[in-house]
């Protein structure tokens, strides 16, 4: 059985329950019989991202949907603001927004159709309120040409520039991202450093799987679930 347990310093393991942002608390997953990992606890204050990394099947996207409260950890706690995360309540949903392998997108629909409905949904606003500032977010992504062409039509590359409009017009403050920059190009990769970046200023936090670098302002703290004792250094003022 491999076992990959993370010991941050002192200043990031779990220390009070009226720490502001994202906390974990002594976290164990498993994937069928086999641990992936076990009493995994850190803190991400605002304006912080943990870049999560690790081989296949170490537990990364199982992590970040544990977190997300999309799957039930064997033990621990995930927090906000210092209260326990509710999976699946309102308040919730209004914090955090993930997007994982699967992104959710219609294939019939049009690049343009997909963003409202995605918009309407993250935002809670009718269809015609969100598609006001759609064409926004397609051009700053490159894809307002492509507005008009059904998704399945899209390259993979395109896909993906999507999913960073979608993050583009997203206002949570805690992004939980699985391989977000795979199939971009230089400059997709380049545009999601730059949102990640904004994102961090405005005082968000993100936790972040990828094996790729990320081009961002801040550094971010490491966590290597592959390792037997992950290391969670001190974040960047």
């Amino acid at each position: 059985m491999t076992e990959a347990v993370a010991r941050p310093d002192p200043q990031w393991g779990f220390e009070s329950a009226e720490a502001s942002g994202l906390a974990v608390d002594g976290l164990a997953c498993s994937a069928g019989y086999r641990l992936l990992f076990k009493s995994l606890s850190f803190q991400l204050p605002p304006g912080q991202w943990l870049r999560l990394t690790g081989p296949n099947g170490s537990g990364k996207s199982t992590l970040i949907r544990a977190i997300a409260g999309l799957g039930r950890p064997a033990e621990g706690r995930v927090m906000w603001d210092g209260v326990a995360r509710q999976s699946g309540s309102t308040e919730w949903h209004s914090v955090m927004l993930y997007q994982g392998h699967a992104a959710g997108w219609k294939d019939a629909l049009s690049t343009r159709d997909n963003l409202v409905l995605q918009r309407a949904l993250d935002s809670g606003l009718p269809a015609e309120h969100a598609r006001s500032e759609v064409d926004a977010l397609l051009e700053r992504c490159g894809l307002l040409s492509r507005a008009n062409l059904s998704f399945q039509r899209l390259s993979a590359g395109q896909r993906h520039r999507l999913s960073l409009a979608r993050l583009a017009g997203a206002q949570r403050k805690l992004w939980l991202l699985d391989e977000p920059t795979t199939a971009l190009d230089s400059h997709g990769q380049a545009l999601f450093g730059r949102l990640l970046s904004e994102h961090l200023t405005q005082g968000g936090s993100a936790v972040i799987a990828t094996h790729q670098p990320i081009d961002c302002d801040r550094p971010p703290i490491e966590l290597d679930l592959g390792a037997r004792a992950g290391t969670m250094p001190a974040a960047a003022g």
